[in-house]
């Protein structure tokens, strides 16, 4: 008996020319999305609810930071609604992190933020007022490019030159928004006071401070008129020339002098303690940030052809050369190739399985084509929503490939077994998809419901916005391959697939022989059955104990490698900058054979970092990189260019070692897809002092983990200060201020900004500080000068003592509680691994009342993770119970199906731990998907096991014949997913760092093993529970039957 026939397939079978029109459009309306396409790295539309402000303090220690910058900051920004977490450094200035509540109105907030930063710059120390900075936290503030500039070391302003024919000339390409400069400086007006002269002649550094401040100012003075006109006034009083600054009269104990026999006036670069060098040539760098909305990948070109014509204009003369370091652009086109390669590698797989199944070119054709029809839908769609090509959305594109030619598989695998009962073509092709319609529909919907959960539940904004990216493709595209299945393949069977149906492979018969013996067997011997069906899932137990967890949020790796020197602080800077360029010519050495192109090299006192960046190149296919992983297996590895891992291990083996030197690579991808090797444990509480004396022990607890190659603390960063302690009582009868003593300090070694300078090239900062000469020793600070109320002159150390201690290299504040960072370099992968040891060496830690410790933000960002994934997997599986119970009108029979989920965990664990794979992000977006994928093949059975029981078949022999009629197909849609997925599972395609193929392996192992148990499995449990809701019915048809029969004998006893 014929099925109703449906809409869609009676469409496509009666108006063909209709159907052809609507696949025309299709394919125009996606080429045009496809060329029209915004081409970005990330989706853009999310506004992070972080802000910080950051304030320059420069020459002041931690301590010091904290009180006069960090603690006035927190006390003003605690006022800002809907701040949520505040967190403060301090050390060479104040860094202030502010998270806000989720969907939190950022731009009124940023507002805000101004707004009171605004009213506190007047109480800031005068030398950090022009130095506060609000940093926002958006996709457009990150450079997509940075790049190396060597110059000519005949250029005496490097600064000005990179300005004037750099940044200016690059900033007027389309699509740039902003290029800041790194490694120069401005010149500055540097006023550097002669203490010798300055005493000889009785001046005070306080008086040349407030007379330099009071005599250059440009203020309006109203306006006056003369006749019918009006003239606004101006009193201007600015420097025009150093020489006007030299001559200036300062008040002294004898009358007045000239600055200039006092002080030096000169307009040079600041004195730096940090060098920079590239290829071993005095160099700068640059980072681009993109203009709004622009996109990435034509504004990265244009960059490049203007570092071109700039390097080849006539006027620059071999003077500057470029070379790119990080090319943002380029990576996103490698994830699209990545994309386009992997797809038509899967999409040739997938057609190959189809040939061998159905034993026919055209028809094979027919359901390859509705890969690049859903591609093109799923394109559309964003296009016309305004979504950009990036690789989250280009990640859901790839994840749909392998999953849209099941609907058109099992179609027109029922088309076809019509066919061969004897049906008309035309009959065949529309009660064929029609039969089946409701079935896919569901299932389909089971697949993208998978996702609601994700993007409406988690409760976090990020993961709500990037699995909503992620999601919109994968629906998108499915929902397209249901349209096709229904609208196109019933042409298509019709118009090109009329020849005779050809018979199954001889393997495929005799697999469907050995699987319905196996089905006979599990139907005849249940409990037998079942306990095989637990002891297979109670193995999943050892590999879920054993495997990996990656830390999901530690970036992926690039084209560059960081080693990075820790020195002692008491190091002199011609010992950092010997152990420095040892190590670099130890790099340069290896030039040819780590293959790098640019070698960067940056040291201050107390740290060294060489940056290598390597060539940005292609990946490797597939197939080469399977072909090098099986025989590095077999420990014959492929010859060739070093890979950015073993040149960060050679490194760490051969690179020279300094005593009290610390090194580490980093940047290296380990097995985890990380990049960075260390972990913090921070300890809390109120008093520095306290936490600074708990630090010994916790360093020695977690030595004792062998997977940590070194420890650091923030107090190793520090360099050790001097307190001066005043004497108020002498001071007082001295007549000295206290303030005064503090505040000539400060403008003697720290310096003080003074109003700025007008020269030709603009407005130049103003510093006045103290001869470098004069502040070289202690000794030199003891004997600072001031004046007591008689006009003689005492020394410092008449009135102050002198403590010198250990100070903190940075001060850490989390919601107004101090946190001191001990900092752990490691070689393991396994995040989870290593937080259990953690937290076992440091079980027993004694701590005083009000003091705690913690792993930081990265492990509670994972546990956080870990819980909205949990969350998402329950409610994915209840949208799909709730989804086949409106299929199978069923409270009961819908478990069935549901028992194929857990199933596929057996394939997903055993194939992670046996091949070494972390459990990370990749991994756990196929784990949801897998869960609306696995149920597939199990709703299509049970399906038309129902119909079979429904025209009259009793149980045991509709299972038999659903699982005869089924079996091809569930192996078509199976093993077209698992070849498409393959070329992700065996290569290093990646988006920007972070591989795709964790997530081919999870759904490969999943849907292998959900696949093979689904034929066996669903139906023992789908009699079990057909045999409970039937008893359930048995149960409740006699409760009622018992309860009439006793109404009825009491009516006949009222009677």
């Amino acid at each position: 008996m014929n099925p109703k026939s449906s809409l869609l397939p009676r469409i496509s079978v009666l108006r063909p020319v209709s159907v052809t029109m609507c696949l025309v459009a299709l394919l125009v309306l996606g080429a045009v999305a496809y060329v029209r396409m915004p081409v970005e790295m990330m989706p853009d539309g999310l506004t992070p609810p972080f802000l910080a402000v950051s304030v320059g303090f420069r020459n002041a220690s931690p301590q010091e930071t904290e009180q006069q910058i960090t603690l006035p900051l927190e006390e003003t920004l605690r006022t800002v609604k809907g701040i949520k977490t505040l967190r403060s450094y301090s050390s060479r200035g104040a860094r202030v992190h502010m998270e806000f509540r989720q969907y939190t109105d950022m731009a009124a907030a940023y507002n805000q933020v101004s707004d009171r930063l605004e009213r506190l710059k007047p109480l800031l120390p005068e030398e950090a007022r022009d130095e506060v900075r609000i940093h926002k936290y958006d996709q457009d503030s990150k450079s997509v490019m940075y790049v190396a500039v060597s110059i000519d070391s005949a250029i005496t302003e490097p600064f000005q030159f990179i300005e004037t024919f750099v940044q200016y000339p690059l900033e007027r390409v389309d699509g740039v928004g902003r290029v800041d400069i790194f490694g120069a400086d401005r010149k500055e007006v540097m006023v550097e006071v002669d203490q010798d002269h300055m005493r000889a002649r009785g001046v005070r550094i306080g008086e040349i401070v407030s007379t330099l401040r009071g005599d250059n100012f440009a203020l309006a003075g109203g306006y006056v008129r003369e006749g019918p006109k009006k003239f606004y006034v101006r009193s201007l009083a600015q420097y025009v020339t150093l020489q006007e600054i030299e001559n200036i009269q300062i008040r002294s104990r004898a009358g007045k002098v000239r600055l200039g026999d006092v002080a030096s006036v000169v307009f040079e670069v600041p004195e730096k303690s940090w060098t920079q060098r590239i290829d071993g040539k005095r160099g700068m760098s640059f980072g681009i940030k993109q203009e709004s909305g622009a996109n990435v990948a034509d504004v990265t070109d244009r960059v490049v052809a203007k570092l071109k014509a700039i390097e080849e204009d006539p006027r620059m003369a071999g003077q500057v050369s470029f070379q790119v370091m990080f090319n943002q652009g380029f990576f996103i086109k490698e994830s699209i190739r990545n994309l386009r390669e992997t797809g038509l590698w899967g999409g040739l797989f997938a057609a190959l399985v189809l040939l061998f199944f159905l034993r026919t070119v055209r028809m094979t054709a027919i359901i390859t084509l509705a890969i690049p029809l859903c591609v093109m839908i799923a394109m559309t769609a964003l296009y016309f929503v305004g979504w950009s090509l990036n690789v989250v959305t280009m990640m859901g594109l790839m994840v749909g490939i392998g999953l849209v030619v099941d609907n058109a598989i099992v179609i027109l695998e029922n088309i076809y077994r019509r066919r061969g009962n004897g049906e008309a073509p035309e009959d065949a092709a529309i009660f064929g998809a029609s039969e089946v319609g409701q079935a896919i529909t569901m299932a389909t919907f089971t697949t993208v419901v998978v996702f609601l959960p994700m993007m409406l539940f988690s409760g976090n904004m990020f993961m709500t916005f990037y699995m909503t990216r992620l999601g919109v493709p994968v629906g998108v595209a499915l929902v397209g391959s249901l349209f096709v299945a229904l609208l196109f393949i019933p042409l298509a069977s019709v118009r090109l697939g009329k020849g005779r149906v050809r018979p199954n492979p001889k393997i495929i018969v005799k697999a469907r022989g050995i699987y319905e013996r196996m089905l006979s067997w599990t139907l005849r011997h249940r409990r037998d059955a079942v306990l095989i069906a637990l002891a297979l899932a109670a193995t999943t137990m050892y590999p879920l104990d054993n495997l990996k967890r990656a830390d999901r949020h530690r970036g992926g790796a690039f084209n560059d490698l960081d080693v990075r020197l820790r020195l002692p602080r008491h190091f002199s800077p011609e010992e950092t900058e010997d152990i420095v360029g040892e190590v670099e010519e130890f790099l340069e050495a290896r030039r040819e054979k780590y293959g790098y192109e640019t070698l960067r090299v940056y040291y201050r006192p107390g740290y060294g970092n060489l940056s290598l960046y390597m060539p940005a190149k292609s990946d490797d296919p597939w197939w080469y990189v399977a072909y090098k992983n099986t025989r590095s297996a077999l420990g014959i590895p492929v010859s060739g260019p070093m890979e950015r891992a073993e040149v960060a291990e050679d490194i760490s083996k051969n690179m020279p070692r300094y005593v009290g030197v610390r090194h580490s690579v980093e940047g290296a991808r380990n097995e985890g897809g990380g990049s960075d090797p260390g972990v913090s444990i921070y300890l809390e509480g109120d008093d520095t002092e306290v936490l600074v004396s708990l630090v010994d022990e916790v360093e020695r607890r977690l030595r004792q983990i062998p997977s940590l190659v070194g420890v650091d603390t923030d107090l190793e960063l520090a360099d050790d200060e001097v307190r001066v302690v005043i004497d108020r009582e002498r001071a007082k009868r001295l007549g000295i201020s206290v303030r005064d003593v503090a505040r000539y300090i400060s403008y003697g070694l720290q310096g003080v900004s003074l109003p700025r300078f007008k020269s030709d090239d603009g407005e130049v900062r103003v510093r006045l500080f103290l001869d470098r000469t004069d502040r070289q020793n202690l000794n030199q600070l003891r004997n600072f000068p001031f004046e007591t109320d008689d006009g003689t002159e005492v020394a410092l150390s008449e009135v102050a003592f002198f403590q010198v201690s250990r100070g903190m290299g940075r001060i850490a504040r989390y919601d107004g509680k101090v946190k001191l960072r001990v900092r752990a370099y490691t070689t393991r992968a396994d995040i989870k691994g290593l937080a259990e040891e953690i937290d076992k060496v440091m079980d027993g830690l004694e701590l005083p009342r009000g003091y705690s410790w913690d792993k930081g933000e990265s492990f509670k960002q994972l546990r956080e993770d870990e819980a909205s994934e949990r969350l998402g997997i329950v409610m994915a599986v209840i949208c799909v119970f709730l989804l086949m119970g409106v299929l199978f009108e069923s409270f009961i029979l819908p478990f069935s199906v549901l028992f194929s989920i857990p199933f596929s965990f057996l394939g997903v664990y055993w194939t992670l731990y046996l091949t070494g794979t972390p459990m990370d992000r990749m991994a756990s977006v196929g784990v949801i998907v897998l869960i609306g994928v696995v149920v597939n093949n199990a709703i299509v059975l049970v399906d038309m096991v129902n119909r079979l029981r429904a025209d009259g078949m009793n149980r045991f022999d509709a299972i038999m014949e659903a699982g005869h009629n089924r079996f091809r197909p569930i192996l078509m849609t199976t093993f077209t997913t698992v070849f498409g997925l393959l070329p992700m599972a065996v290569g290093d395609s990646n988006a920007m760092g972070s591989s795709y193929a964790p997530l081919g392996r999870t759904m490969m192992g999943g849907l292998l093993a959900s696949t093979f148990l689904t034929l066996l499995v669903v139906p023992l449990f789908y009699t079990l529970l057909d045999d409970l809701r039937l008893a359930i019915r048995r149960l409740s048809a006699g409760a009622f039957a018992s309860r009439a029969r006793d109404e009825a004998y009491d009516t006949a006893d009222d009677d």
